[in-house]
């Protein structure tokens, strides 16, 4: 009796020490797939880091590039050049209250003082796109008065460019001056009477530059409030202006009012 009880517990230990050995191993495989998991994981945040650092580093290089871009012979305009060598047009003006103390050099020749951000330099920036028009320049403006802009226009129809403008009907009624200008040169700005406002201030040269913005065309607006003008060659952004004048031109030119005429 007591070598058979002495037999059984033999047996239990011995089982019981088989399926330890059982469960040390199954914990030790364990314990080894987390192990390569926690491997698999901290790597992967490894090279996370590294690329997010990598990515900061250029995005860093390639800001101060623009900065030194802008403070360089720009005078305040930003160009990006891409890897493929294409340089692509990204000019950036800003005015404010500031830009009223650079209006009384307006009439020397537009010669602009020292600052970077002078109005009378971006006026003389903007007059040297209009100039650079060959073939095509549409203009779209709720209110074109500026004297020095209105003739670097009619100085385009001269070169034979075929000049397009829509205006707001109430320039028609407040500063004909401009107006009767145009008309005097054969270029005839088209407006309709709408309940709302064309509010629009946008130009497009050779349907390749947009001149786009806050600011109307007036020297109250260039020297004294707070605008931005925008210009650039990006084909994404030119193209949907162009479609927008087009749809606009269709619709003002088959009504066009008859105030502009008078």
């Amino acid at each position: 009796m007591s070598v058979t009880i002495c037999l059984h517990i033999c047996f239990i230990q011995v089982k019981n020490y088989t399926d330890f050995q059982r469960f040390s191993r199954s914990s030790i495989q364990v314990l080894t797939m987390m192990k390569t998991v926690t491997i698999v994981i901290t790597s992967g945040i490894l090279v996370t880091e590294v690329v997010w650092q990598l990515y900061k580093v250029y995005i860093s290089r390639y800001r101060k590039e623009a900065i030194n871009m802008t403070n360089g012979s720009t005078n305040g305009s930003t160009k990006q050049i891409y890897k493929n060598t294409e340089t692509k047009l990204y000019d950036v003006m800003f005015f404010s209250k500031d830009s009223n103390l650079c209006r009384s050099h307006l009439g020397l020749k537009l010669t602009p003082c020292m600052k970077l951000n002078c109005a009378v330099r971006y006026v003389r920036r903007l007059i040297q796109y209009l100039d650079s028009a060959t073939d095509s320049l549409d203009i779209c403006m709720y209110f074109f008065t500026f004297p020095d802009l209105a003739k670097a226009v009619i100085n385009a129809k001269h070169r034979n460019v075929v000049i397009r403008m829509i205006l707001d009907e109430s320039m028609t009624q407040n500063d004909r001056s401009q107006i009767i200008n145009f008309y005097k040169e054969g270029i005839q700005p088209v407006s309709q009477k709408l309940d709302i406002l064309m509010h629009h201030k946008f130009a497009i040269i050779d349907n390749k530059i947009l001149i786009s913005g806050s600011i109307n065309w007036t020297k109250s607006a260039f020297f004294g409030n707070f605008e931005n003008v925008l210009v650039t060659d990006e084909v994404a952004i030119v193209k949907p202006f162009i479609y927008e004048f087009e749809k606009m031109w269709t619709m003002f030119s088959k009504t066009a009012s008859p105030g502009l005429h008078n």
